[in-house]
């Protein structure tokens, strides 16, 4: 039958009803307990003789005579539920009978028993609809086999897939000890803007939109570090949040244009004590999941020049720029104009190396050149007390000893505008506002970016982000 005949025939009960007195979609639910509560405490509530109110979702229904039995389910469980003719009444259950769909959200009363078969029911003396559905549910859903209608209807997904219900559940248990933690080491929970004047923080082509009011172009935030780092200069010497972002760029299993970023910063830590800091949060908040990987610590630490020597068999100080393109080249990347060494460096660390870390590994000292918000080694001042960490081929966070001297910062920012000018819509922007602030003074600080869609997707042993972001952006249909 097409959805459309379906529909129709689901308005012409919903008008039955109401022509019978029954409102479809009443104001309140009297539940008393939860299904999984009933299910828990089944012998003492059957044994007491309790009346319990149930509600929840029709999940299957089979007529037997003068009765009938039915599947609910709520977010806690499913339970049998059992209507009899002859205690609804007549007109109760016949119009039980013409009305209900699998689908519909519904209320029961009654008292707790078993049947013959011993199975769990709760035998109905009242029910009451709650919301009557007008669109069948699918009879088959075909998981990974339709992974694109599953992103697109997430409703249905979290209705028939328990195991992506559970992941969800998973994150926000991830985001809840992470709070916790940081709590727990006295940092103070923050917000920072969304909309900015200008998009700073990380090196990535920002969104647009505009303000009608004050006729200004302005930009959704790509991160809130510099924000961060304000506060750091007013004085909160532990700051978290965690953030919104949104970057213009590509789709894939570690992306998504609008996902959740947490940051960072202790005033007086160095790089070194935020990676012993994140071992240890990061043993905990694994220590409450099923994660496949071993997140105990401590974990390697292998600078970024000797990973990329021992898988290009390049040395990074001493290659020029035409010796590193020529090694994208024959690696397959894509080399544009706007590409400096060190962007070149890093496409080439990202698809020969990176892939190959599984086990949580911190890579350090990054070049200087692809870092300019870290602050420079003191006996290498080519490279930065950068740390990226990486588990399962993934990067996970990226930290650094911040950069607090003005001077420097101004710099690099400059050095950044040559490269914007070029057409590298990624390049950093000068932020004067920000410069100014340093000038006034910044502690020493540590500072860290932890991606929770990525995160969470390791600690779930999810393949893609997509599976753990509740609503991944997806291109229309028919598009």
């Amino acid at each position: 039958m097409a959805l459309d005949e379906i529909r129709k025939i689901k308005i012409e009960k919903l008008e039955l009803l109401r022509k019978a007195g029954v409102n479809p979609y009443p104001e309140k639910s009297w539940r008393t307990h939860e299904i999984g509560q009933a299910l828990e405490n089944f012998d003492k509530f059957s044994a007491d003789k309790d009346r319990l109110v149930l509600a929840g979702r029709v999940m299957a229904y089979r007529e037997h005579g003068a009765s009938a039995f039915l599947d609910l389910e709520d977010a806690s469980g499913r339970i049998q539920l059992y209507f009899k003719k002859d205690v609804l009444g007549d007109f109760d259950y016949d119009l039980f009978l013409k009305t209900i769909d699998i689908g519909d959200f519904l209320e029961a009363s009654g008292f707790l028993m078993k049947t013959k078969k011993e199975e769990k029911t709760l035998e109905v003396e009242k029910y009451r609809l709650l919301a009557k559905a007008l669109l069948p549910l699918p009879e088959k859903w075909h998981g990974l086999q339709d992974v694109e209608e599953r992103y697109r209807k997430r409703y249905l997904d979290l209705i028939f897939n328990p195991e992506v219900r559970k992941k969800i559940e998973t994150r926000t248990l991830i985001v809840r000890e992470i709070r916790s933690f940081l709590d727990g080491h006295n940092f103070l929970e923050v917000e920072t803007p969304i909309l900015q004047i200008l998009a700073g923080g990380a090196n990535a082509e920002p969104f647009t939109t505009h303000l009608n009011t004050l006729d200004l172009d302005l930009y959704l935030r790509i991160a809130p570090e510099l924000y961060l780092k304000r506060l750091l200069v007013g004085g909160l010497e532990k700051v978290y949040e965690f953030a919104k972002n949104f970057r213009n760029e590509g789709m894939d299993r570690d992306h998504n244009p609008e996902f959740t970023m947490l940051e960072f910063y202790a005033a007086y830590w160095d790089y070194e004590k935020m990676m012993s800091f994140l071992e240890k949060m990061l043993e905990q908040v694994a220590g409450e999941t099923s994660s496949a990987i071993n997140f105990k610590g401590p974990y390697p630490k292998i600078s970024f020049n000797d990973l990329f020597r021992k898988y290009t068999g390049l040395n990074y100080d001493e290659a020029d720029e035409e010796t590193l393109a020529n090694k994208a080249k024959e690696l397959d990347i894509k080399i544009e104009k706007i590409m400096t060494k060190g962007n070149i460096a890093d496409e080439i660390y990202k698809k020969v190396a990176r892939p190959n870390i599984i086990e949580p590994t911190f890579i350090i000292n990054h070049p200087l050149e692809i870092s300019p918000l870290s602050k420079k080694l003191e006996k290498d001042p080519e490279h930065v007390a950068r740390f990226q960490l990486v588990a399962d081929g993934t990067e996970v966070m990226n930290g650094f000893s911040e950069l607090n001297d003005p001077l420097d910062q101004r710099e690099r920012f400059e050095e950044q505008e040559k490269t914007a000018k070029k057409g590298n819509k990624e390049a950093h922007r000068l932020d004067e506002d920000f410069v100014e602030a340093l000038e006034y003074g910044m502690p020493p600080a540590a500072g860290v970016g932890i991606g929770i869609d990525r995160l969470s997707a390791l600690l779930t042993d999810t393949h893609s982000v997509r599976e753990i972001i509740l609503f991944p952006l997806m291109k229309p249909q028919g598009k």
